[in-house]
């Protein structure tokens, strides 16, 4: 599955190396690819747990990255847990 997000800005060259770093360090991460200011990141939905999206949303979250490009996720019945509202991303994700 591919996910576009757009990218905030990056303070120095090693914050935005390690911004992928921290990416590449999820499992089911396919590929990234690069447009403009964008990224597509395409997951192999079948290795995606419950512990590898929340690494993303960590990871996206601290980057101050719109998480609304995720909620689609939610959509698949594993998933269905994005949208409990006690959740930190919710309002991020979903809108309030």
């Amino acid at each position: 599955m591919k996910l576009q997000i757009e990218l905030t800005k990056f303070y120095t060259e090693k914050d935005e190396s390690r911004f992928f770093m921290a990416l590449r360090e999820i499992s089911a991460l396919k590929s990234i690819q690069g447009v403009g200011r964008s990224l597509i990141i395409d997951f192999d939905l079948r290795g995606l747990g419950r512990d590898s999206l929340l690494e993303l949303i960590g990871i996206l979250t601290r980057y101050q990255i719109n998480l609304k490009p995720l909620a689609i996720l939610a959509e698949r019945s594993r998933f269905t847990w994005l949208k409990d509202k006690t959740w930190y991303w919710y309002a991020g994700m979903f809108g309030k």
